[in-house]
């Protein structure tokens, strides 16, 4: 894992008064499950099932999918190793800008790794993956959801690992698991972490071919998504919970920020179908502008300096509530005045 994920406000204590640097609502209402939760810690005095098998046949029938074209994991990080040591060796194609931990998890199992250079593509082993991350971290956009089901289809010699772990956070319509069911050579990696707004808890989900399944629990530990997890995935899975309750409206304020910013002298915003934007600021460095911000506001966001192909003018910001976000598009008003 690289130093310089989304959140570090860790490292900030209660320094940080408005968090932009994750791309999650802050003001998501996740009280249901917690109070859920609360009543229900006996389940931490034993041992969770070795796997998730229960909450992976409550989602494959909200999927209206077999429960043995699902695996449940300990967030989309576990998923994203799993599949990269499954094809370990293998050739991955992972376009840029993008997630770096894909890359990371490839490099860890001996694969080789292009970033979608033009001489590399002639020169790669016909054993290859493409990594695609819809909607695109940092970038938010979203690929055609017809032009990916095509291009899917009219290569099934390659394999696509297609993380839709922001799925619910844009308005666009994204691949889905019931409709690609003939696609043997698709991997969909989801997030409930991201759905429901609990990264403190590690949850997300594979769906896949059956074989790719079985194959791919051949290489997990066991238990590795705890009790309080599962337990949460489950209750938030029945009750059909929903965190952000007008999604249309929070997505419309996400485009209203990425239009105030764009329209910023010295900043730049690359388009954006997310709630999440890239942006690039003239003639000062992210790394500047985060302390700046910090210092001044107890504003943080996110320096994406560290994502390959970026330099040290890109940061990345989420939109969260209209107040927060009008504050934030002051101060960078202020600094790039300054």
């Amino acid at each position: 894992m690289i130093f310089g994920h989304g959140d570090d406000s860790y490292r900030y204590g209660d320094k940080v008064k408005m968090d932009f640097s994750s791309n999650l609502p802050r003001f998501a209402d996740i009280s249901a499950v917690k109070a859920h939760l609360a009543a229900n810690l006996d389940v931490i005095g034993k041992y969770p099932e070795p796997e998730a098998r229960e909450l992976e046949a409550m989602i494959a029938e909200k999927l209206a999918i077999g429960a043995n074209s699902v695996m449940v994991t300990a967030g989309a990080t576990e998923a994203i190793y799993l599949v990269a040591q499954l094809y370990r060796g293998w050739a991955s194609v992972i376009p840029q800008p993008t997630f770096n931990e894909y890359a990371d998890a490839c490099k860890m199992h001996g694969h080789i790794v292009s970033y979608y250079d033009n001489d590399d593509m002639e020169m790669l082993p016909e054993q290859r993956i493409y990594w695609l991350c819809n909607p695109n971290n940092p970038t938010g956009n979203v690929m055609l959801k017809p032009l990916m089901s095509h291009i899917i289809r009219e290569h099934r010699q390659w394999v696509f690992v297609v993380d839709q772990s922001y799925e619910d956070y844009t308005l666009k319509e994204v691949l889905q698991p019931c409709e690609m069911q003939d696609c043997h050579n698709l991997i969909l990696i989801h997030s409930m972490t991201k759905k429901y707004c609990i990264p403190g808890l590690r949850l997300g989900y594979i769906t896949a071919s059956p074989i790719i399944i079985d194959r791919l629990r051949l290489l997990r530990q066991p238990w590795t998504v705890n009790s309080l997890a599962i337990e949460a995935g489950k209750f938030l899975t029945a009750n059909h919970v929903r965190v952000i309750p007008d999604k249309r409206a929070y997505i419309e304020e996400a485009a209203r920020l990425h239009d105030e910013l764009n329209a910023t002298k010295g900043l730049m915003l690359m388009d954006s179908d997310a709630n999440f934007m890239l942006a690039y600021i003239d003639r000062h460095s992210a790394r500047r502008l985060k302390q700046w911000l910090l210092d001044n506001y107890g504003i943080l966001i996110r320096d994406a300096s560290n994502f390959h192909g970026l330099d040290n003018r890109c940061f990345r910001v989420s939109a969260q509530t209209p107040r927060e976000n009008n504050i934030l598009i002051a101060a960078l008003r202020e600094y790039t005045k300054g």
